[in-house]
């Protein structure tokens, strides 16, 4: 018969695999289950589009990224780009000097430094548009992107829609391991449009109903990931279409890569628990009853138990040899396995974990603010150096 230690121990470290193989269950089911499809694009449809990026010391990159902007194969008469910006450096200048030229291009100014959502809130409030499109200082937006993300809009049941990243760098080490990350981002987002909605967004390239967004303003986690719950909540979808595409770079350090992903886990956290209360009701859909909880457990559950399943079972190695050796074999045995077939895999999963693991101590404990941390440098240096144009990695 088992014993307190050895229950606990099973408990720990059962839980987060049951957590995991059945939503990777489900979202497999909905993953190969057939898209919506997109109406014929031979009839036109261009509603009026207002394109908002928050800037902060982007001199850098600020002409490339206008440049971009530019080359986007959308009606300039059907087109406003906003820029909010509270740098300390020229970016504004750079960004005035364009808007003399291109009188849909202006510029909201703030002496005092906002923050992403800050400016956000206030680049949306100022957009004239039906249509609001995020974008950023330092991605790259596909010359198609605007189209593809408003075709959507033709359904009057989705409320946003969201693309996909493609990573420039990948052939070097942290950027292998940054689109190692984006895949199973895109596998998860792909599953869970089909189901019903999506959680991940990617404020690089998002477009939404500015009508669904324009009572928004006061955000605990980032605008572009709380807008989509924010949507969902009053009832319509938020979607992601990998046909929708922006160019970035990844950071070239694990340090900067690390840092990254401890400030996008920490939102995610911050963002379920200000939307708890759509956890596990009707109303929603299956993202309300399936998504947002088996998140919840995936983000803040899980890098919990894990952790305290592996002290456990050291605990129980000093009590139960014969029992924790059998587990023991186990783990070894599945590390093995995903080392030989599935080593990058293994590496995104605990690379991640970590990062959970962070976020959770700082929102929990040292309540950081994870809104007005500085951009990683080296991802502005690459697009200034190598471009922004090339093939997909």
């Amino acid at each position: 018969m088992l014993g307190v230690l050895e229950l606990l121990t099973l408990i720990l470290l059962c839980i987060p695999v049951f957590i995991f193989l059945f939503y990777g269950l489900i979202l497999f089911y909905f993953s190969r289950k057939k898209e919506d499809e997109i109406e014929d694009q031979s009839v036109e449809f261009e509603p009026r589009v207002s394109i908002v990026i928050p800037t902060h010391n982007e001199e850098l990159v600020i002409s490339k990224k206008i440049d971009n902007l530019l080359h986007l194969d959308y009606p300039k008469e059907k087109l406003e780009i906003i820029f909010v910006d509270d740098s300390a450096d020229n970016t504004a200048k750079i960004i005035e000097e364009y808007s003399r030229r291109f009188q849909y291009i202006s510029l909201i100014r703030f002496n005092t430094r906002m923050g992403y959502s800050p400016s956000m809130i206030a680049g949306c409030r100022a957009a004239k548009n039906e249509i609001v499109v995020y974008s950023e200082a330092g991605s790259f937006m596909d010359e198609q992107a605007i189209r593809k993300l408003v075709r959507h809009f033709k359904e009057p049941n989705i409320g946003l829609v969201t693309g996909r990243s493609a990573i420039l760098n990948a052939n070097e080490e942290v950027g292998e391991a940054e689109k190692s990350y984006v895949d199973i981002s895109n596998f998860l987002r792909r599953a869970e449009s089909n189901m019903d909605s999506t959680f991940w967004v990617k404020g690089e390239a998002t477009a939404v109903r500015k009508e669904l967004i324009a009572d928004l303003d006061d955000c605990t986690a980032t605008f572009d990931n709380t807008s989509a719950l924010f949507v969902r909540k009053k009832g319509y979808r938020s979607i992601y279409d990998p046909e929708v595409k922006f160019y970035e770079y990844a950071p070239t350090t694990y340090q900067e890569w690390g840092k990254q992903k401890t400030i996008r886990a920490a939102n995610w956290i911050k963002m379920l628990l200000r939307f708890k209360s759509m956890f596990f009701r009707r109303k929603y859909g299956l993202f309300g009853c399936i998504t947002l909880p088996f998140l919840f457990s995936m983000l803040v559950v899980v890098p919990i138990l894990v952790p305290l399943g592996i002290i456990s079972l050291v605990a129980l190695t000093f009590f139960d040899l014969r029992f924790s050796l059998v587990i023991w074999g186990i783990l070894g045995f599945v590390v093995l396995l995903s080392l030989i077939f599935a080593r990058r895999l293994l590496m995104t999963f605990f690379e991640f974990e970590y990062a959970l693991l962070k976020a959770i101590y700082q929102v929990s404990f040292t309540k950081t603010e994870h809104d007005k941390i500085d951009k990683v440098v080296s991802t502005r240096s690459q697009a200034v150096q190598q471009g922004i144009h090339g093939e997909e990695k």
